[in-house]
């Protein structure tokens, strides 16, 4: 290959590398943080903000259970489960579903026996719930709140 042909190479080369460098705002040098360039970056966060807190529907299903182990008492523990609402009474069966799979680990792994003092469902947020009933139960022990949106096998 000749001198020239590198030359020419060597120089699209550089040309293509170049304006694919680019800073900021498809600048290729970084521009001076103005003014407006800060409301914007702020106008863009807002929005990301504003779709990030969006409120989703939640259902939750807790029961109140007195656990015991050889060496250890528990009264009144609260365990909670959390479900997105995008199903309806389907959603709730699955946070149902869950709270007894949770029972049974406890009782499996840490505890002899489990008696159930009560058991209720929610269309609101577990920690609704749980302000709601502690005003009727003051001597309630949040013991766990558990994500049905996260599949356990």
């Amino acid at each position: 290959m000749n001198t020239f042909m590198q030359t020419c190479l060597l120089l699209l080369t550089g040309m293509a590398i170049s304006s694919t460098l680019l800073a900021n705002d498809g600048h290729k040098i970084p521009t001076i943080f103005t003014s407006p360039h800060f409301i914007a970056s702020l106008k863009r966060i807002d929005s990301v903000i504003a779709v990030t807190n969006t409120v989703t529907a939640k259902v939750c299903a807790c029961q109140i259970l007195n656990l015991r182990s050889n060496n250890h008492d528990v009264k009144n523990a609260v365990v909670f489960v959390e479900k997105t609402n995008s199903e309806g009474n389907a959603d709730l069966a699955k946070a149902k579903t869950r709270l007894e799979k949770e029972k049974r680990m406890l009782l499996l792994l840490f505890y002899n026996k489990i008696e159930v003092i009560a058991k209720t469902t929610a269309a609101t947020d577990c920690s609704t719930l749980y302000r709601k009933l502690k005003k009727t139960w003051d001597n309630l022990l949040m013991y766990e709140v558990l994500n049905a949106d996260v599949i356990v096998k």
